[in-house]
């Protein structure tokens, strides 16, 4: 009975523990500023925040500096409602909570006798004005509606101005966040899910998350961040999933690419290389229990049949090229045949052999082709090409001389 107690009490204290730990990246808070007619501070008034979705609603009253502070709310959208004895009721409809948020909002009371609905629509900003770090938020709309590579969500980051992709060869088996904020590399950054930490602390790669069709939204912050994220030397990603609601809603998707009906890669070496990748899945969400509690369930399967495999070459490694005597072009008649010889392609070594081209024209064709040429097959130049360096450089104007 007494380890039954003391495992209770270890796994209540680790509840709370992580409860603490998430408050600070996986909510928002809402402070509103309540003034009467006169603009004087309203402190005998009751605010409560209702999420329009689920039914859960929290509410406050004023502390000691008049202020109605309404902590660690779940991102979403709220109604919030604010009374006050002698004072007509005010309403805020769609007033989004977005995570880590410190928002705002000012509400101005009626004298009794009157009732105020004030709408503040999903566009209007609420103010922030304690906050000190740099923050940016990619919202539901932006992630249901942008185009996007792969579902790979992060990459909505680089619509921040602040944000470049990181274009640092990975090293191992664990991926990085693949964004570069504030010039550190990806693996400088933190990522969070729900308020988990996200990151393999081993060599700070990102463990697998969730499929973007369970994204509801994430915060970038870039810099002068808190110190409850910590670990992190160049940004913080917090995202956060979606849940259920009252309503039952869902989807079902699936993407195809197909080698049959998408360009081909400009560097492929064959006319139609392998590739298809199939993007499918589902995710719905519900009520188990009306405004009590919710259920979401996220399925996705990437399946991809490509190759990276070339074959360059071909044929016995030499590309094509053939040996081509070019001794008549730098030296015709005053150098023994197949002094300067290099190597090109058929249709180069036609061009070379047509009469009736400036002699000038084809030194430099030949001096180019065969320069590729031997850099590609042997790293370095033709051999023959320092004998003429030393053609062009002596020999030949002491032949002028002469």
């Amino acid at each position: 009975m007494n380890l039954r107690k003391t495992v209770s009490l270890v796994l209540w204290l680790l509840g709370l523990s992580t409860l603490g730990f998430a408050q600070g990246v996986a909510t928002g808070d809402l402070h509103v500023i309540v003034r009467d007619p006169k603009g004087s501070l309203v402190t005998n008034a009751t605010v409560s925040a209702h999420e329009q979705a689920k039914a859960y609603e929290r509410s406050t009253t004023a502390n000691n500096e008049g202020e109605y502070r309404i902590l660690a709310l779940p991102p979403g959208e709220y109604t919030v409602i604010v009374e006050a004895p002698g004072f007509g009721k005010v309403t805020a409809n769609n007033v989004t909570i977005t995570v880590g948020q410190m928002a705002e909002l000012p509400v101005a009371l009626a004298i009794a006798g009157s009732q105020e609905v004030v709408n503040v629509n999903s566009e209007a900003e609420l103010v922030e004005t304690t906050r000190t770090s740099t923050t940016d938020t990619i919202g539901q709309r932006r992630i249901d509606n942008l185009p996007i590579n792969g579902r790979n969500y992060i990459n909505f980051a680089l619509t921040d101005s602040q944000v470049l992709r990181d274009n640092a060869p990975s090293i191992g088996a664990a991926p990085t966040s693949g964004l570069n904020i504030s010039g550190q590399r990806g693996r400088s950054n933190l990522v969070n899910v729900d308020g988990a930490d996200a990151i393999d602390n081993s060599v700070n790669g990102v463990r697998s998350t969730v499929s973007q069709e369970a994204v509801q939204e994430f915060q970038i912050i870039t810099n002068g961040y808190g110190a409850e994220y910590g670990r992190a030397a160049g940004g913080v990603v917090n995202i956060i999933t979606r849940s259920g609601s009252n309503q039952m809603h869902g989807t079902v998707f699936g993407y195809l690419r197909n080698r049959n009906f998408q360009a081909v890669n400009p560097f492929s070496t064959v006319p139609n290389p392998a590739y298809t990748r199939v993007q499918a899945g589902a995710a719905f969400g519900g009520p188990i229990k009306k405004d009590k509690t919710y259920y979401y369930f996220s399925y996705e399967v990437t399946r991809r049949h490509e190759t990276g495999f070339s074959s360059i070459g071909a044929p016995n490694g030499s590309f094509g090229l053939q040996p081509f005597d070019a001794t008549n072009i730098f030296a015709s008649g005053a150098a023994p045949p197949g002094t300067f010889t290099i190597q090109v392609t058929p249709a180069q070594a036609a061009f070379l052999s047509t009469p009736g081209l400036p002699q000038a024209l084809l030194q430099q064709y030949a001096f180019l082709a065969g320069g590729s040429s031997g850099i590609a097959l042997n790293a370095s130049y033709p051999a023959s090409f320092g004998i003429l360096a030393v053609w062009v450089r002596y020999l030949l104007p002491l032949m002028e001389a002469l």
